[in-house]
């Protein structure tokens, strides 16, 4: 059987309305290319599954009865693709008339050392998705972007993850992608799939390492961009997101570093993990109350 050019995976939570936004504006402006669209609909409790059937009957769905995270549910939608590449894309990533799919397709054919590739993506004001394109994370760039001080000298190479010293608009190799992920199916078919000890989160840097690892490179390619609207799954539980975001962090590092790593160095980065953690919480709590107060007043 001869494969499609390219699946579209898209795993969704409850993001019924821009799920909608992003199937549209897929059909809209993919074109020259033979693609699916693959939703995988890990648990959702609104009618994002009765609103694919009806107005979007050509994509594939799959119906998880209960939550299980994103890993599981992209690879439940991988396993049954057909394309020669896949691309993992978030539920709120928006097409637009600058997403040329078979564009970055090609690059990917001239060039078969590139396991894996993204593309530009902005947010709602113009700006770069900075997560879209960073480096392969070590402890001295993680540590500069775990509290944001990166910020202060973003021409530093060894201390910056999102690579800003890099112009937005040049093709880049890089440590790893967010939010479009186009794969390579020769990778799968070495590296594997999505660890799914990630829930979600810091999942896509693993499977980015995992490929870098395996030989292949890693490339942004701004020649197309996508917007990516934020807010999908991760807006509806907050603090819940919150905690598993650290603890994705933990379960990388102490899968690709820490038995590198002597014991007092482990104990000094899970303590800084956990003390980001409160302070995120104690900065939410303040924030909370701090709107109460205002609207009282």
């Amino acid at each position: 059987m001869k494969l499609l050019d390219l699946s579209i995976v898209i795993c969704n939570y409850n993001t019924q309305e821009v799920l909608q936004n992003t199937l549209s504006s897929i059909y809209k402006f993919t074109r020259n290319i033979n693609f699916e669209i693959i939703v995988v609909d890990d648990g959702s409790t609104d009618n994002s599954v009765g609103m694919v059937k009806k107005y979007f009957p050509y994509a594939r769905i799959i119906k998880n009865y209960i939550n299980l995270g994103y890993s599981k549910s992209a690879n439940k939608g991988t396993k049954i693709s057909k394309g020669r590449f896949i691309l993992h894309l978030n539920s709120d990533v928006i097409f637009t008339y600058k997403t040329s799919l078979s564009e970055i397709l090609k690059f990917m054919d001239n060039n078969p050392n590139i396991g894996i590739s993204g593309c530009k993506i902005v947010t709602n004001n113009g700006d770069l998705d900075l997560p879209c394109r960073h480096a392969i994370p070590t402890l001295i760039n993680s540590f500069f972007q775990m509290f944001s001080m990166y910020k202060l000298f973003p021409k530093i190479k060894s201390i910056n993850y999102y690579m800003t010293y890099f112009p937005v608009n040049q093709i880049t190799k890089v440590g790893g992608l967010g939010a479009f992920m186009i794969i390579r199916r020769d990778v799968i078919k070495k590296v594997g799939y999505l660890d799914e000890r990630f829930f979600i989160y810091c999942e896509d840097t693993d499977y980015c390492l995992r490929t870098i690892k395996a030989g292949w490179d890693i490339y942004y390619y701004p020649r197309i961009a996508v917007k990516h609207m934020q807010g999908g799954t991760t807006n509806q539980l907050k603090m819940k997101s919150l905690l598993l975001f650290h603890k994705s962090i933990l379960l990388f590092y102490k899968k690709h570093f820490s038995q590198k790593n002597f014991f007092l160095l482990n104990l000094i980065v899970y303590a800084g993990i956990y003390i980001r953690l409160i302070l995120y919480i104690m900065v939410k709590f303040l924030s909370n109350k701090i709107k109460v107060i205002t609207t009282l007043c």
